[in-house]
This record gives structure tokens, sequence and C-alpha cells, in this order.
């Protein structure tokens, strides 16, 4: 009767051994039961590997194998460094301060002699006759004339085209107001022409069209008070 009491005490207890496999450990409950009773399985399976290796090992021995050496690797060897030492000269004795030595700027005195006696000097000395002929006044006004328009002298300068319209005779305001009226009669056309090409051309704008009417009526009411101007004249 005992030994039926503790029979299925033991299937029990391989019964829960095993019963965290069932769970799984993906959940809180198989965690539990693992920790509970799988008794170090990882560590069994590493001593069941390792007690494998170290049979095939010792098969391989009792064979005559023998594993190679190993051998360490060599060391580097290091060198020392060469360190590049500077030479010094070696040490002068000097009678006096080594401050006297060194050279300073000489005195205002000294350098104003220096000026004087190669001024006295220049001034005595030959002066060498010159190689050329001396400009005389001439040669002065072209060469001014050079310098005034950079190189390039006009054929008619500014002062003598002005001489010339003060010599022409002048207009009279009719003829000045007739020249006035043609020119504004021609900006007029100007403008039309414009407008037609860019029409003809398949560019005209609309607001183009509007600031060339602008234009036009300006030169309109101008010609229209030029006109007004010439009538007087003609009434007078």
């Amino acid at each position: 009767m005992e030994g039926d009491r503790d029979a299925p005490a033991a299937g029990t207890s391989d019964n829960l051994e095993a019963a965290w496999k069932q769970f799984g450990r993906d959940n809180p409950a198989g965690k539990a039961l693992f920790k509970l009773y799988n008794k170090d399985a990882a560590k069994q399976i590493g001593n069941s590997y390792h007690t494998r290796n170290k049979q095939v090992h010792d098969k391989k021995l009792a064979s005559g194998w023998t594993p190679a050496p190993v051998t360490e690797p060599a060391k580097p060897k290091v060198e020392k460094p060469q360190v590049e030492v500077p030479k010094f000269p070696k040490r002068i004795d000097y009678d006096t301060a080594r401050i006297n030595y060194i050279p300073r700027r000489r005195p205002f005195e000294a350098i104003r002699r220096e000026i004087d006696a190669e001024y006295e000097r220049m001034r005595s000395a030959p002066q060498a006759p010159p190689n050329r002929p001396v400009l005389d006044e001439k040669e002065k006004a072209r060469l001014a004339e050079l310098m005034r328009f950079r190189g390039k002298v006009p054929t008619v300068t500014p002062e003598q085209l002005a001489d010339q319209l003060k010599a022409a005779p002048r207009k009279s305001e009719r003829e000045q107001l007739e020249e006035m009226f043609e020119a504004i009669v021609k900006e007029i056309e100007e403008r039309r022409e414009f407008l037609q090409a860019l029409e003809a051309a398949g560019r005209l704008r609309i607001d183009t069209v509007h600031m060339i009417r602008g234009e036009i009526s300006a030169r309109v009411a101008e010609l229209q008070k030029v006109d007004a101007l010439l009538k007087q004249y003609g009434e007078a």
C-alpha cells in the first residue's frame, strides 16, 4: 500500500517539473514554473556538451594526435626616439656691455648732417646738358590739349563750336515754332508706326497700347499749343 502511494507521488512530481514546458515562457505562469522546476536546465545542457567534446578529444589523443603548438606573437621592437638637440655657439666674452653691440637708430643730428652734405654735393655737381630741345610755347599748348582730351584732340574744339554758333544767323521765332511743329508731328508718327509694328508681330499688349496712346495724347496737346502760336504770328 505504501509503495502504491509513493508511485503516484513520484509521477506527479515529474509532471510538475515538465509543466513549464507546456505553458512556455512567454507568459507569467510559464516563467514562474520554469524558475521553480527547471533545475538549471541550461547548466545541464552545457555539461552534456562538455562531456561529449571531452570524450572526442580523448579519443583523438589516444589515436596519437597531438595539437599544434601555440606560438606567441613576437613583441614589436620599440625604437628609441631620436631627438635633435640644437647646438649653441660658445659664449663670447665682451669687454663692455652687450647692449652697446646692438645696432640702434642714429641720432637726429647725424642724419641731418648727412642730408646737408648730400645736398651740397648735388648742388655743386655739374649739371648735364639737355639731350633734346627745350619746349616752346607752341609745344606746351599742344601737350596741354592732349592732356585735356586724354590723347585724342577733336577736329572741332568746344570753343570753336561755340564761336560757330555765335556767328551763325539766328532763326526767327516763327521758324523755331515751325521746326518744333514738324518735330512733334514726327514723334507722333513714330509712335503710331511702333504700335502697328507690334500688332503685325503679334506682340501688342494692352498696357503698351495705353502707354503709347498717352504719349501721343501729350504730343497732340503740345502740337495744338504750337499751332495756336503759329496762328498768332500769321494774324500778325
